[in-house]
């Protein structure tokens, strides 16, 4: 078994300054002129289009009231929002010291849930993936964990849940910290809990397409006082900082991180109506579901039986044998949904020119990933789907 890598050694004797208490913190706000909390209201619409507020800075006002929300969804002890889920992952690395190590993660992604850990240095190594999910495999993790394994980065793809309880008993087993990219994810479930709830840091988008759709923006959510103290540090303004941290304790040298106030205010406020409609839009999928299964055309979808629920940021099948576009189209028709069947916006990482440009020599060995490779030729995307119901698209 390796060694678990030592969490959160912090090396600068600052952090060690006493936190101040809220009530300290809102008499200092107004000895300094920043944003005290208050709730969502026309006030900070009105205020944001005047220039005047600065509750983004600090965290305050739309931010504290959105990671509470956040927070209270996926049952995790804090939230910190950015101001999107790659800037995110970037983060979350940063935070977890991961530079130059490896980290076991999915092929069948889009390449910018690397793209931070990449930056580092860091070193993947592809494992493969489940056939009906097409998220990382825990089976599949074991053989390529080597004493410089840091981590296990999943990703919700198209906002099917990974196999979370799976991920975790492997991650706890070989002392790996698991981070999940669920930034398609949010309002999926998995036996009943939030998608990627167990991960000891997820990432969840509010970009264009995605559950909660706030023009761009997204939040990290974990379990971990000293990891979301060191989002804070690397992520937040000083503002924000003093008040998580300490007043004499601020990092002017952070990434401006943090998520817009426009993106705030409307991710706040529409967060409940973003959940209910995401459930007509999983009861319209699970209905087009059953359509393809009775098909014939597709490889059995077995969401239901499995107790998965995915938000299906996009709902995509695989051919039984040949692709039968046409023939589906017009079979998913006449049973009152009109579809266009189109390639899924994922290949495999390891393929694209980008990366092995890039990165290519940073492979131990070539990937070896059978299910990832089937999946990839053989699967496909309903978009722009429509019925009796009236629902919208699901192409975003």
């Amino acid at each position: 078994m390796l060694r678990k890598p030592t969490r959160f050694r912090i090396t600068f004797a600052a952090w060690s300054i006493p936190r101040l208490g809220w009530s300290a913190w809102t008499n200092w706000t107004k000895d300094c002129g920043s944003s005290n909390p208050m709730p969502i209201c026309e006030t900070d619409w009105n205020g944001l289009a005047a220039g005047r507020l600065d509750f983004h800075l600090v965290g305050t006002s739309a931010v504290a009231d959105l990671e509470a929300k956040l927070r209270q969804h996926y049952g995790m002890r804090y939230a910190v929002c950015v101001s999107n889920a790659t800037t995110g992952l970037l983060a979350v690395a940063l935070a977890l010291n991961l530079r130059c190590a490896e980290f076991v993660t999915t092929p069948y992604t889009y390449g910018a849930s690397l793209a931070g850990w990449l930056l580092l240095g860091n070193r993947p190594v592809f494992a493969d993936i489940d056939p009906q999910t097409l998220t990382l495999a825990a089976e599949a993790i074991p053989p390529c964990i080597t004493p410089r394994t840091k981590a296990i980065l999943a990703v919700d793809i198209f906002g099917n849940p990974a196999d979370m309880k799976a991920l975790r008993q492997t991650a706890d087993e070989y002392g790996l910290w698991y981070v999940a990219d669920a930034a398609q994810s949010l309002g999926a479930r998995r036996e009943g809990a939030p998608a990627s709830s167990l991960a000891d840091a997820l990432v969840v988008s509010f970009t264009v397409g995605k559950t909660l759709c706030a023009g761009e923006g997204g939040a990290i959510l974990t379990n971990h006082a000293a990891l979301y103290e060191k989002l804070v540090w690397f992520t937040q303004h000083p503002a924000r900082q003093r008040r998580d941290l300490g007043l004499g304790l601020d990092n002017e040298f952070a990434l401006n991180g943090r998520i817009h106030p426009a993106a705030a205010i409307g991710a706040a406020t529409n967060f409940e109506k973003a959940l209910a409609d995401l459930q007509q839009h999983q009861q319209r999928c699970f209905e087009l579901i059953e359509a393809l299964n009775a098909s014939g055309l597709t490889q059995q979808i077995e969401f239901r039986p499995q107790n998965i629920q995915p938000s299906f940021f996009r709902l995509t099948a695989a051919w039984r044998d040949r692709p039968a576009r046409a023939r589906i189209e017009r079979e998913l028709a006449a049973a009152g949904s009109r579809v266009e069947i189109v390639p899924p916006p994922v290949r495999l990482v390891y393929r694209q020119p980008a990366f092995l440009t890039q990165f290519a020599r940073r492979l131990r060995k070539p990937p070896s990933c059978p299910v990832a490779e089937l999946q990839a030729r053989s699967r496909f995307c309903l978009v722009r789907f429509s019925s009796a119901a009236a629902f919208a698209s699901v192409e975003g």
